[in-house]
Parts: structure tokens; C-alpha cells; sequence
């Protein structure tokens, strides 16, 4: 487990929010999350032996606001998310939104954290590898805490 110490300026994700974001969907209409659902099993079907590796250690990641843990081994489920929802939930962004894996462990509050600080929270070791046997699709409000998230649908990857 990942132990951090507090530091002023810095938000911690508690380890139950822990996530690998394969496509952020936004806003989105909850009269599409059947479709959603339905495509992404279609999509899930094609997939097969799974693994993702997180580490070697911490880095500060979007303009030095997140520090995360990199996660590989996801590309595969990711491109097939995508391809599952682009048809029902089009992407906005300009030139699309290139997938990097990735677990948020903390964020910064408006910048606020001491550069040495921010120096000693990077290169934490931190390894581990599973087998992915499902994804969520994941409903998520942000809150004064900071986001919550509702599983609306769990959809297994094929063994």
C-alpha cells in the first residue's frame, strides 16, 4: 500500500477510489446508458487475457498537478472502449484524447505544494500486476471531498 505523508496543498485519493480512466465520457444523457452498457460487452467480448502493470514508482503527471502511478497493459481495452462509445458519445475534444494509463493517487490544491515536496513525492516505488477480469462504466460528482463515483455497469472481459 501507498503511505503519503501530509503535506499542505496536496488532496490524497483514498486506495477505494483508485481507477484507471480508460475514456472519460462527460456529460452524457442517462437515457444512453443501456446503449452504452450494451456496446461496451460487445466490445469487452473481443478482449481476452488482460494484465495491467502499475510502477515503477510515482510522477507527476498534467502540469505537475497529479501525481500518479503509470499503468501498461491497457491500451487494448481502452481503444476498445473507445470504439464502443465513440458511435453513441462522440469525442469534443480537438484531435481526440490519446490514452494514458494511469492511477491518481493525489492532486494538487491550486499548486500550493512545496517544490521539495513535490520532489520527494516523485519516484516512490510502487509496483503491482493483475489479471483484469472487468471494467465500469462509472458515474462520477464531484463533491467538497472530491469525486464520487457510482458504478452504473460492470462489464467482464473475456477469459
Amino acid at each position: 500500500m501507498l503511505q503519503l505523508r501530509p503535506i499542505q496543498g496536496l488532496r490524497s485519493v483514498r486506495p477505494e477510489q483508485w481507477h484507471i480512466t480508460l475514456r472519460f465520457l462527460g456529460e452524457v444523457d442517462e437515457s444512453l446508458v443501456p446503449a452504452i452498457t450494451d456496446s461496451l460487452g460487445t466490445a469487452a467480448r473481443t478482449l481476452a487475457g488482460v494484465r495491467c502493470e502499475l510502477g515503477p514508482s510515482t510522477a507527476w503527471f498534467s502540469g505537475d498537478r497529479v501525481l500518479q502511478i503509470p499503468a501498461r497493459g491497457l491500451d487494448q481495452v481502452a481503444s476498445a472502449v473507445r470504439g464502443a462509445t465513440i458511435p453513441i458519445v462522440p469525442d469534443t475534444s480537438k484531435g481526440g484524447s490519446r490514452f494514458t494509463g494511469h492511477v491518481t493517487v493525489a492532486r494538487t490544491q491550486r499548486r500550493l505544494v512545496d517544490p521539495a515536496a513535490r520532489m520527494d513525492l516523485a519516484g516512490i516505488p510502487f509496483v503491482s500486476t493483475f489479471e483484469v477480469d472487468y471494467f465500469d462504466l462509472v458515474k462520477s460528482e464531484l463533491a467538497n471531498e472530491g469525486p464520487e463515483y457510482t458504478t452504473l455497469a460492470r462489464i467482464p472481459i473475456a477469459r
